[in-house]
């Protein structure tokens, strides 16, 4: 299985079905919130995985990934610690509106 036909699956399946059946009404300050947490995953991630994988400590498999690759790291890589980051915050945003209906603005 490519890297990429694993983010469409495990990633972007479950966003759809959380943006599309998860009537979520995202305030600035959520979206802001989301913005944040990519930011930090991808400046967190990006250092450790480069490194990770110059010293050879793992690698990605060139027939399984695009070959768009961004320091050590395919672009598959990135699109997963921003795709996975948006899944995350929507999915607690989700429980969040379903547990505490009252900190929501009514839409």
């Amino acid at each position: 299985m490519s890297y990429g036909l694993f983010l469409i699956i495990f990633v972007g399946v479950p966003l759809v079905i959380l943006i599309g059946f998860g009537r979520i009404t995202l305030t600035r300050r959520a979206l802001l919130a989301i913005l944040g947490s990519v930011v930090l995953a991808v400046a967190y991630t990006t250092p450790w995985d480069n490194y990770l994988v110059a010293t050879r400590v793992w690698y990605y498999d060139p027939a399984l990934v695009l070959n768009v690759i961004l320091g050590y790291v395919p672009l598959e890589e990135y699109l997963f610690f921003i795709l996975q980051s948006i899944l995350v915050a929507l999915f607690a945003f989700w429980l969040w509106r379903r547990f505490y209906p009252q900190d929501w603005p009514r839409s």
